[in-house]
């Protein structure tokens, strides 16, 4: 097989090029992703493929940028935005290269074709120090803040009353939803496409999804939490979604914090904007931030309809907005 450069070429991703991605994936970073897995969280997903490859001629995958792309609730509208993950390089072809280097092309190639409004309005991720230092160069990130997750110890908990647990989203999700959604200015659209996809196809992971309603039927809060985190005694809160305007809203944090227990963590831990109401509300029952190595960065590529600013102070994130969960 030849291993001259010159033959390289850079270009989205093709029907058959998931099993060269695979292989160099597992290669870089030593772990044993199967198939099944690559296709949900691309093919599957219900907002495309966003991913541009480095290959030779025979098919061989030297070089990946790519992105999870989400639709989001913008204020009244939608927009897209992408999530910078698994971009990686086949070591075997890292040293020797012309500047700028097969990652950095590959990288510029897609952020031209899919940074720009109508594709990719906001790029986004959660990197580590050292990913933070080549995005920065690379794609501009900016720092919006550093993530800190919310945790509380689950002895003691107390599950509050009209809690069910339910393996699918119920006929009346999409208006809670569209209710949910009103309350915040930007926040991923969670229709019961998105979480199908999401939580319930997922080969590789098991999500106990709760439901709480009040009294007279209406559901006012959920939960998808994913148990034995990293496998630690941790339950993740990949999404919390309360209704703020409802009288029993704070049983949510009681109820997840219940099923954790009940599940054998002895702690749980969700991700929310720092100083949002959901922040405040957590803090007011016992929940405390706990830093990480992680930061939150973005790249808006449309500056006066969606500065960075206005991403800092009004999108609503949660753990399931990141694959880490």
């Amino acid at each position: 097989m030849s291993h001259d450069l010159s033959q390289v070429r850079i270009g989205p991703y093709l029907p058959g090029d998931e099993h060269e991605i695979v292989r160099v994936f597992n290669k870089v970073f030593s772990q044993n992703r199967s198939m099944a897995t690559w296709e949900w969280e691309y093919a599957r997903n219900p907002a495309g493929i966003h991913a541009f490859l480095a290959k030779f001629p025979d098919g061989r995958v030297l070089s990946q940028f790519c992105g999870i792309p989400r639709v989001m609730r913008v204020g009244a509208g939608t927009a897209c935005f992408g999530e910078i993950v698994d971009s990686m390089t086949d070591p075997d072809y890292r040293m020797g290269l012309k500047k700028p280097g097969l990652f950095a092309s590959t990288c510029f190639e897609f952020v031209e074709f899919f940074g720009r409004p109508d594709r990719e309005v906001i790029m986004y991720g959660l990197p580590n120090p050292m990913a933070f230092r080549v995005g920065q160069r690379l794609l501009g990130y900016v720092h919006l803040y550093d993530v800190e997750l919310m945790t509380h110890e689950v002895a003691g908990a107390l599950a509050p009353e009209g809690v069910t647990v339910a393996a699918a989203y119920p006929a009346d999700w999409d208006a809670f939803e569209q209710r949910i959604a009103v309350q915040h200015g930007i926040m991923t659209r969670r229709d019961r496409v998105y979480l199908d996809w999401r939580y319930l196809q997922r080969p590789d992971a098991h999500y106990e999804l709760l439901f709480l309603r009040d009294a007279s039927g209406t559901l006012f809060a959920h939960a998808a939490l994913r148990h034995a985190w990293l496998g630690q005694p941790t339950t993740a809160c990949g999404e919390l979604m309360v209704d703020r305007d409802h009288p029993l809203a704070m049983s949510a944090a009681e109820a997840v914090r219940a099923a954790a227990a009940r599940a054998g963590s002895t702690r749980v831990q969700t991700f929310v904007r720092p100083n949002s109401p959901e922040w405040i509300g957590l803090a007011s029952v016992g929940w405390h931030p706990e830093p990480t190595q992680f930061r939150f960065v973005a790249r808006t590529y449309s500056g006066t309809d969606l500065p960075l600013d206005l991403l800092k102070d009004n999108w609503s994130v949660s753990l399931g907005d990141f694959d880490i969960v």
